[in-house]
Formats: C-alpha cells, structure tokens, sequence
C-alpha cells in the first residue's frame, strides 16, 4: 500500500510542556469541566489528518493533554472528586497517578482492520517518529476484538489502539515525519509541527 503523504492540521501556537507545573495542572482540569464545544476544539486540534483506510484517527498525547484526557475520563465516570483536582480512595491525586508517563509524549494510532482480517492477534504495526527514527520509550497494542459469531469461536480483532511514547525534550518542538507501519511496510506518513502543541 503507498504512503499517504499528509501535513499536520494547522494548531494553535505553543510549545510542548516538558515539565507540567500545578498551575498547568490547574488549567487542565479547567479545561476537562468546561463544555462540550471548549473540550472538542481543544481535541481537534491534536489530531492529524490522515487518510488511510487502515488508521481511524492519527493523534498526539502530550503531558498537558493527558491530564485533560485523563480528567476527563474520571468526570464520564462518575468521579468527580478526582476529575476537579481531588483525592481518590486511596489519597492519590490525578498527578499522582499519571506519574509514571511524565516527560513523555505519545502518538497514538486508531486503528480499523479490513472487516474480512482473520487477525486473532495484533498484527506488528509500528509508529516511527523523526528522521532519523527517536528511541520509545515504551508502546501499547490494545485489540477492539469482534463479538463471538458463536460459542466457543475464536476472538477475531476488529481494530486496535497502538500508543508508542517519546521523550519529550528528543522532540524538541520540531516538525517531524510520524509513520504508521504494519508488518514492517509504510502504510501512512505525515508531517507534524510539535511546536503547535503545549
């Protein structure tokens, strides 16, 4: 399949946040409470635009935005004391729990697999970032399996969320060229402006 050759959507100025202060922290959770419309504009403007049947949604996950991502998700569920700023059952904060993925910044591929795949495993898919290609940090591969067509068949996978993390100051506010990859071929490319996100 030929590479998609796309430039990354046009972002609001920033710089990636290496290092999240409390105040940061703060805005962040402001942000997470605040409305439908606020929360999908400052969604949309993480998202690369990329067409590729393979890839749903082409993403970037920095310091900042996981904490909005994860305020967030802690609100929709019912959380409200640790989506605004609190303390969970066990005296941890939200810092506390996204301590592990500091420094980091992840790109982030929604993946949907050909509806005919007899994929039972992730097959390898592989996001590289700069050139030359920066080290991760560590990758996820999370299967969307298919409902059973019957007791006892085999799980087929319909998609997948693949998150590969980078270390933030590699980055360094460049634009660089993000490629998706599956069994070792390019599928997807595009251009990203690291210095548009905060």
């Amino acid at each position: 399949m030929s590479a998609a050759m796309l430039s990354a959507a046009s972002l609001p100025v920033g710089a990636i946040t290496e290092k999240v202060t409390d105040q940061d922290i703060a805005r962040a959770f402001n942000l997470a409470n605040s409305g439908d419309a606020q929360r999908a504009s400052f969604h949309a403007a993480y998202i690369v635009p990329i067409v590729d049947p393979l890839i749903e949604q082409l993403e970037v996950i920095t310091e900042f935005r996981r904490f909005v991502l994860a305020a967030e998700e802690e609100i929709k569920g019912g959380n409200w004391v640790l989506g605004r700023g609190g303390y969970d059952s066990k005296g941890r904060s939200l810092k506390d729990l996204l301590r592990p993925m500091t420094g980091q910044v992840t790109v982030r591929a929604r993946l949907r697999f050909h509806p005919l795949n007899n994929y039972y495993v992730v097959p390898p898919v592989d996001i590289f970032l700069g050139d030359p290609t920066l080290l991760p940090l560590n990758a996820t591969r999370t299967p969307s399996y298919a409902p059973k067509s019957e007791p006892g068949s085999p799980l087929v996978i319909l998609g997948a969320i693949v998150d590969i993390s980078f270390n933030a100051p590699t980055i360094d506010d460049r634009v660089l060229p993000v490629r998706v990859l599956l069994d070792g071929a390019e599928v997807a490319r595009a251009q990203v402006d690291f210095s548009r996100f905060e």
